[in-house]
């Protein structure tokens, strides 16, 4: 289940572009994401990044995902398993979740998946390993 996680996580990302090369670039990742300019990618800017790809898949635009929606926003054999991840996510217990509730499951990913020295912060490193195990 960590392989499909991670094979979503790095599409799902939105950080996959020109055939994969732009995610096969960590530092150009890490820019991309860092927005204070202080050279890392923290939670924050992660979630900043993830709440801005909430509209792309909310296609009644009501602010928050259905199942369908949310497994749209992922990518590959996460597919398959988004009941498990949106009933995780949904902490609320509503029929959709909501943009805290997408975000708490981004926090989870980058806590559980990417942020693995547990710094604070994806490093190079660190992103570079996501898309390595994502295959």
């Amino acid at each position: 289940m960590k392989r499909i996680l991670l094979a979503g996580l790095v599409a799902s990302a939105g950080l996959l572009a020109a055939g994969g090369a732009f995610a096969q670039q960590p530092g150009m990742v890490i820019k991309f994401l860092d927005k204070n300019g202080d050279g890392n990618c923290d939670l924050n800017e992660y979630l900043t990044f993830q709440a801005g790809r909430l509209p792309q898949f909310d296609k009644d635009s009501d602010g928050a995902l259905n199942l369908a929606e949310f497994r749209e926003s992922l990518q590959g054999k996460s597919k398959s398993n988004a009941a498990v991840l949106f009933k995780g996510a949904n902490v609320e217990g509503g029929r959709e979740l909501s943009q805290k509730e997408f975000l708490g499951y981004h926090a989870w990913v980058f806590d559980k998946f990417i942020d693995t020295d547990n710094d604070g912060y994806m490093s190079e490193a660190e992103w570079a390993k996501v898309v390595a195990q994502a295959g």
